[in-house]
């Protein structure tokens, strides 16, 4: 992977900054140096690398909860939204880079607010990708391109900061720490930090499986078992009480089918008794009840002339409304006010005609009056706008001068400032040499103060060390005779674990559990023969009833049918009827007979005499139809009911037939069940049912021998634990000791280097002050700096930052007297042009003002000004308009009178028509009756038109409800005598069914007697039979958790064995064989680099430990402590172990650019030469090499420079030296 250029918009302090790696000097130099001022912006040129290629930096991974405030929106600290530039709107990073497959491209990270306005809250940033080549977007989303990216470099963002971005500050604490230290630092420069995360995870799965083997250990004592003796007693019991059980049962069965036949003859006697008493009631009802039924039979019959006597009421009723009507039109008088509309018309016509002639003659003055008005408005609007073009040039005129005269102010102000700023300046001259050289003065005292402060921890550091190897050496002895004494232990009881396993040996678990399963099961079975047999007996008493109550429900369902035709046949009847009456009373029909005529012949049937050819014949067959349609409606209905009885009984009789049938496969199922029972009993080796006592004798000599190998494995598993504990506590104190003796070699060692550093740290303090006496050689104030040495850092900051002010503000200040003697010579010009715009402003102004009274006197000679010409017009259109609108009203109203008189004579004439159809359809209707009663009164002589009268005045609901009433006891009589007949025969077979000649009173005690005991025998049955549910469940689940036991003591074993290896609660174990490992491969890295670096040394690990030796080759090989380098020695380590962990991070990817960050501020010159020479030769391998630094001394050695410069209002720039 290579960089090529890196171009950055409007990020920290960058506002615009493009760097270009193929363009000269920075194209044929392969170490160029990024300088300038602390926090000018250098850091950000890397920052921008990252953010255009993974979308996040190095410098803000760190924080992940924290949230800030960015110009009104949240956000966390790690969020890159961070580096936006503060009131910008937008920014973005590019880079573009040669891939591992040898192509150009080029990657974009960009931010914007909303609107693109600088308070526009922040958008989600964008991230793509193009190819340069055909300039081809290659991703859309943001994981897409660092996915994309990651392919095309070889690197994810981790490997990209350890590989690019060198880490060799960290290495050089590195190099002093202790091995644990140096452990925790490896890991978080390698990023493998999982080996400590998988050592914590052992150890909370051996703690995890140590509980649940304790917890399952302890439950085993919770289960009770039966002994043998027990055992075989209680099965005994039970054999004896289902014996019992049985022989009560079958006694209970015969009782009750006895019972049962006493109780269904005392039910047949009683509904005899029932059905005969219905009988008599049923007659007396239907004697009594004759004389109504007749009447209501008469009225029934009347109903056939009902509609004649409505359509006689209907046709009186008609009559005497036609005469009022025809009344009422005769008295009305339509021509009188017929003569009067005509006057009004003639009168509204004469107006209409004056009110059109005005408005013609003055229509030529409403036109000029409208064109003055026009010139006036015109005019008055121009008047107008001349009058503020005058107030605003007075205005414009009076602010030029008061600016003019505020602009002389300010520059005698000006003037003043200035001579104050030239004096401050002149009695501060000895602050000018240390302005010139504050940027390394301000690094010199800030690295002075750091070696100082690091002078002091290292004494501190020194004595802490001292004292905790002291503490660490009286701690060892003691440790050791403990882990003799805890050897001793551990054989013993590894010895009687043996003991154990060999007593365990003679017993064979799986044969006495099968041996007790077997005999168990045998019990059990018989157990389950008993229980078949007797639901067997009870099955076959159900089957019997239901037999009996199979063949009862059939002959309700004969009886039913029976009522299912009858009904049937009366719904067909009336169907008939209906239909017949629909026909007659068809639309076809009615039109035949509204064209009979009194006198002529029926097309029909030739008749002259007419009776059914009037009007009113229609209304009676529709009643007719209602009537037969309601009778037929009832009859379905009871039809309806019918059939619900012969579904209901028929539902009844399935649902018998399926209890039947369930009972017969019951039975067949249990009989099947007592064949497999007997099979399984001979299968387990029984041919019969077991003997109780036998059982249970051999029963307990099994659970003894299972109970004595649950003690021995329970004494095994606890002594097993034992020794494991004692295990583990050994293994911690051997653990301990070695740390222990680790930790005081390491104090040694480290207590030596701290001597060297306090020495070195010494003389580099002495070396600064002197290069910074050089710069500033007021001697007043450096005694001042050694009795107080920050007062007098603060004293000489606020001296230099006071001059640069006054610098400063004299620029700022002769910058403004240029442009305020620029503003006054351009506002007396613009005060001369307003003069002589006013001038003519106002002479155009008196011109106006004389047109307009002009035209105001023209406008008053044909009409007021307070009236518009619009007004007149519509005075006048108003007033022609109202006189046209009423004599149209007055005409439209003459109209409608004459219409009303037409109207009069054609009503009268058709009233007197309707007056003569209805006179001749009275006649017609009164002969019919006469007819009709005629016929009638042959049959039932009691009618005469004042009886039909009243029978018609009575609702024929009424007497319909007496009819249904006698019809339905006439059903309910049949039913009855049907019912008992059938009865009769049930009596004469129950007879012949005779069971027993006991009393039903004592039958009842008996069986409850019986009942009673049954009820004694089943609570000792179901007592027993739980203990020995119970005993089962709990000999089980003691097996099942038995087996558990085992296997999870096998799982136990691994983990601890694990745990023993890698695992601890803080994964150090693991970590520390992990980073053994990891510094191996980093070392061999490192080596090949500092072979380039440096011939004379080379990096070796010490044992499998952690600790690091320097062999030097001058030396004869010699092996030696890191903490002897010097500090360009230490820098060259650090810097090929930077590079080493650069190469193992790039798996094997060619990276061509590097970056360091850090490091050269605190070498001395001796060492910076060093380090200078170092990287030089990085250079030499065809690398391009940058390095981040402000130390003048690095700067004027490597020529070709990214300079990053501060300027006034918080931004930097760049600019690029060097020989081109």
């Amino acid at each position: 992977m290579k960089l090529l250029n890196i171009t950055l918009s409007n990020l920290a302090s960058l506002t615009q900054a493009a760097v270009d790696f193929e363009q000269a000097p920075l194209s044929h130099s392969g170490l160029f140096a990024i300088t300038g001022d602390t926090g000018a912006g250098k850091s950000t040129l890397l920052d921008g690398i990252c953010l255009a290629l993974y979308g996040k930096t190095a410098r803000l991974r760190n924080d992940l909860k924290n949230t800030v405030t960015f110009n009104g929106d949240d956000i966390k600290l790690n969020d890159p939204r961070n580096l936006l530039r503060r009131g910008c709107a937008q920014g973005q990073a590019e880079v573009q880079f040669i891939g591992q497959d040898g192509e150009r491209y080029l990657a974009r990270w960009k931010i914007e607010r909303a609107r693109k306005k600088p308070d526009g809250k922040l958008k989600r940033p964008e991230h793509i990708l193009f190819r340069v080549a055909d300039e081809q977007q290659l991703t859309q989303s943001s994981s897409a391109t660092v996915t994309k990216i990651e392919q095309l470099i070889g690197l994810n963002f981790e490997q990209f900061t350890r590989a690019v971005l060198l880490a060799q500050h960290e290495f050089a604490a590195f190099l002093k720490a202790s091995a644990d230290e140096r452990a925790q630092l490896l890991e978080c420069l390698t990023g493998t930090d999982k080996f400590s995360r998988l050592g914590q995870a052992i150890f909370e799965h051996h703690k995890e499986k140590k509980g649940e083997l304790e917890q399952l250990q302890n439950s085993l004592a919770n289960y009770h078992v039966l002994s043998d003796e027990e055992l075989a007693s209680l099965k005994q019991t039970i054999t004896t009480l289902d014996e019992q059980l049985s022989e009560l049962k079958a006694k209970s069965t015969q009782y009750q089918q006895d019972i049962q036949w006493l109780t269904q003859g005392e039910q047949h006697q009683l509904k005899l008794q029932q059905y005969q008493q219905q009988l008599h009631n049923l007659e007396s009802q239907i004697q009594q009840q004759a004389p109504e039924v007749e009447q209501a039979k008469l009225a029934q019959l009347v109903q056939q002339i009902a509609d004649n006597r409505q359509q006689a009421s209907a046709l009186t009723t008609q009559h005497e409304k036609l005469t009022r009507q025809h009344d009422e039109l005769v008295k009305q008088d339509y021509q009188q006010q017929i003569d009067q509309q005509q006057a009004l018309v003639a009168d509204a016509n004469k107006a209409q005609q004056t009110a059109l002639e005005a408005l013609k003659n003055h229509e030529p003055d409403i036109k000029l009056v409208r064109t003055l008005d026009n010139k006036r408005y015109a005019t008055s609007q121009q008047l107008e706008d001349n009058k503020k073009q005058l107030a605003s040039t007075e205005q414009q005129l009076h602010g030029i001068t008061e600016q003019i005269q505020r602009v002389e102010q300010q520059l005698k102000d000006n003037q003043k400032a200035q001579n104050e700023q030239m004096t401050q300046l002149e009695q501060h001259t000895a602050v000018k040499s240390a302005l010139e050289n504050w940027s390394y003065l301000e690094n010199t005292f800030d690295t002075i103060s750091q070696a100082t402060q690091r002078i002091e921890s290292l004494k501190n550091q020194y004595k802490s060390q001292y004292d905790e190897r002291s503490t660490l050496e009286s701690k060892l002895a003691p440790l050791t005779v403990q882990i003799q004494n805890q050897q001793a232990s551990h054989l013993a009881q590894q010895a009687q674990l043996e003991t154990l396993q060999k007593q365990l040996a003679t017993l064979d678990y799986e044969a006495l559990q099968k041996q007790s399963y077997n005999l168990k099961s045998a019990l059990q079975l018989s157990i389950d023969g008993q229980k078949n047999d007797h639901e067997q007996l009870q099955l076959t008493a159900n089957i019997d009833k239901y037999r009996h109550q199979q063949h009862t429900l059939q002959l309700q369902l004969t009886d039913t049918e029976k009522q299912v035709d009858l009904q049937k046949q009366r719904t067909l009847i009336t169907q008939e009827n209906v239909t017949q009456v629909q026909l007659r009373a068809s639309e076809k029909i009615s039109a035949l007979r509204a064209q009979l005529r009194e006198g002529q012949e029926c097309m029909v049937c030739g008749a002259t005499e007419h009776p059914y050819g009037v009007d009113h014949i229609d209304s009676h067959w529709q009643n007719l139809i209602a009537d037969f349609t309601e009778q037929q409606q009832k009859a379905e209905q009871a039809l309806t009911q019918a059939q619900q009885r012969y579904n209901d009984q028929v539902v009844a009789t399935e649902q018998l037939n399926t209890q039947l049938q369930v009972a017969l496969q019951r039975k067949s199922q249990l009989q099947e069940q007592h064949t497999k029972l007997t099979k399984t009993l001979q299968e387990l080796g029984f041919e019969h049912y077991v003997d109780i006592d036998l059982s249970q004798q051999h029963l307990q000599e099994i659970e003894e021998k299972l109970s004595r190998y649950s003690e021995l494995s329970k004494s095994q598993q606890q002594l097993w634990q034992q020794l494991q504990a004692s295990q583990h506590q050994l293994s911690q104190n051997q653990s301990q000791q070695s740390d222990i003796q680790q930790k005081i070699q390491g104090l040694s060692a480290a207590l030596d280097a701290n001597t060297q550093q306090q020495n070195d740290a010494s003389n580099t303090v002495a070396q600064l002050k002197q290069k910074a006496h050089q710069n500033y050689c007021d001697s007043t104030w450096w005694q001042q700096y050694e009795q107080d040495m920050h007062n007098a850092i603060e004293q000489l900051t606020s001296k230099v930052k006071q001059y640069a002010t006054w610098q400063e503000t004299l620029a700022q200040l002769q910058h403004a007297q240029q442009q305020l003697n620029t503003q006054q010579h351009n506002d007396v010009q613009h005060q001369n042009k307003l003069q002589a715009m006013l001038v003519q402003q106002q002479s155009a102004l008196t011109e106006l003002q004389n047109t307009l009274n002009e035209l105001d006197s023209q406008r008053k000679a044909l009409l007021p000004l307070t009236r518009s010409a619009d007004e007149w017009f519509n005075e006048l259109q108003t007033r022609h308009e109202q006189c046209r609108s009423q004599l149209t009203t007055c005409q439209n109203t003459l109209t409608r009178l004459e219409q009303s008189a037409h109207q009069q004579q054609l009503e009268l004439q058709h009233l007197k028509t309707q007056l003569a159809d209805n006179q001749s359809q009275q006649a017609n209707v009164e002969k019919r009756f006469e007819q009709w009663l005629a016929t009638q009164r042959q049959q039932h002589s009691e009618l005469n038109a004042t009886t039909v009268a009243q029978l018609l005045a009575v609702p024929f609901a009424q007497y319909e409800d007496i009819l249904n009433k006698n019809q339905h006891q006439q059903h309910q009589l049949t039913q009855v005598q049907a019912r008992l007949n059938h009865l009769h025969e049930e009596i004469e077979q129950h007879q012949t069914q005779a069971r027993t000649t006991a009393s039903l009173e004592q039958l009842k005690h008996l069986l409850s007697e019986l009942n009673l005991q049954i009820e004694q025998v089943q609570a000792h049955w179901l007592d027993h039979n739980t203990q020995l549910k119970q005993h089962e469940q709990n000999v089980a689940n003691r097996q099942a958790q038995q087996n558990e036991l085992s296997h999870l003591q096998t799982q136990y074993e691994h983990w601890y064995l694990l745990d023993k290896l890698l695992g601890d609660a803080t994964g150090k174990k693991l970590r520390n064989v992990a980073q053994t490992q990891t510094l191996k491969i980093l070392l061999q890295y490192a080596n090949q680099h500092l072979s380039s670096l440096s011939k004379r040394y080379r990096l070796s690990i010490i044992g499998q430990s952690l600790n690091i030796a320097i062999i030097d080759k001058d030396m004869a090989d010699e092996q030696r402590s890191v903490n002897t380098l010097s500090g360009g020695e230490s820098f060259l380590v650090s810097l090929a172990l930077a590079l080493g962990l650069a190469s193992l991070s790039a798996n094997k990817v060619q990276i061509s650019s590097l970056f360091i960050d850090e490091g050269f501020g605190t070498l001395d010159p001796e060492t910076l030469s060093v380090a200078l020479d170092a990287l030089d030769s990085l250079q030499a391998q065809g690398r391009k090499v940058g390095v981040i630094s402000h130390v003048s001394e690095m700067t004027e050695r490597v020529a070709t420079q990214i300079h990053v410069k501060k300027q006034p209002g918080g931004y930097s720039s760049i600019q690029i030296k060097g020989q081109i």
